[in-house]
């Protein structure tokens, strides 16, 4: 049956030479040092804080690879790439995530979400949503990624996270994110679209706090995205992990009266047992634009269909 009618507001804009994000870098980068130490600890055996991955840092050196690509691509004489953007229903993680694409909207309609996804060319969906990509996704086959789960999996490839062997928990079970991120995660690493041959537990807001907690503590990489803020505590991850949280939540700040952006974990608590964690804001949420902007290139330039 179809989903009740939502609202959907039309954007679009030109994929030119992209501004730099926003907001101040935590890390500029990971250094290739960190990599080679033990998960959470320094030689000295003196534990220390998590590095704090900047997703708004790793954003930037993407959107200049992207920049670079558009730009060659236009040299050769086609047409500059141009994203269009529809907006389904009032989920406020989604309006958050298409201020950071383009800053103009206007509601005009009603529409259902999936007949919108599945409406437009495989080839051009951006997104990943179609379908069709999603079939080729979970076929491990090349797609267009969902973009949140792509930026997911180009912070734990670029960081130098290993996922070969290890155990991945990914809270979170939407079809747009938790379950393209367990797929990125688990499938093979030598078939068409390489995965990352872990083992993958997913768990959901409905998962009791206390078997998620079993699950947890037994993870070396936790990824959130379940929507409930401070789900993930510090007596959940075991010392070491890697931690990646999807959240987008905004709740009241008691101190100062405004209204405020959280993610999933208790970021200040959990960074100090984890080896890696990213941030709420300034962590996947510009990775997701970012990666969003490689998929608009990728589906220019005919690379996947």
């Amino acid at each position: 049956m179809a989903s009740p009618a939502r609202g959907f507001s039309v954007l679009g804009g030109r994929l030119s030479r992209l501004p730099a994000q926003g907001g101040s870098a935590v890390l500029s980068g990971v250094p290739v040092a960190a990599r080679r130490v033990f998960r959470g600890f320094r030689s000295s055996g003196v534990r220390h804080d998590a590095i704090v991955i900047s997703g708004t840092e790793m954003a930037k050196q993407i959107q200049k690879e992207i920049q670079r690509g558009v730009e060659s691509w236009i040299s050769l004489g086609n047409r500059r790439p141009y994203l269009s953007i529809i907006l389904v229903g009032d989920d406020p993680a989604s309006h958050t995530y298409v201020r950071k694409k383009i800053r103009a909207a206007s509601a005009v309609d009603h529409v259902d979400e999936r007949a919108v996804c599945n409406g437009i060319a495989p080839e051009k969906d951006v997104d990943g949503f179609h379908i069709i990509n999603i079939g080729r996704l979970c076929l491990d086959q090349h797609s267009l990624i969902p973009a949140t789960a792509s930026a997911v999996w180009e912070i734990i490839k670029r960081t130098g996270i290993e996922t070969f062997g290890k155990n991945v928990v990914v809270a979170g079970r939407s079809k747009n994110v938790g379950m393209p991120i367990a797929m990125l995660l688990h499938t093979d690493g030598e078939h068409e679209r390489p995965g990352g041959d872990a083992t993958v537990t997913i768990a959901h807001r409905y998962t009791p706090k206390e078997q998620l907690k079993i699950h947890t503590q037994l993870a070396d990489v936790i990824i959130v995205a379940a929507g409930i803020p401070k789900l993930i505590t510090s007596d959940m991850v075991k010392e070491g992990a890697a931690v990646i949280d999807v959240g987008i939540n905004y709740v009241h700040d008691p101190v100062t009266g405004k209204t405020k952006l959280v993610g999933d974990v208790d970021f200040e608590a959990v960074k100090k047992k984890a080896s890696f964690i990213t941030p709420v804001p300034g962590g996947v949420g510009p990775m997701t634009v970012a990666m969003l902007l490689k998929n608009t290139l990728l589906a220019a330039k005919k690379l996947i269909y």
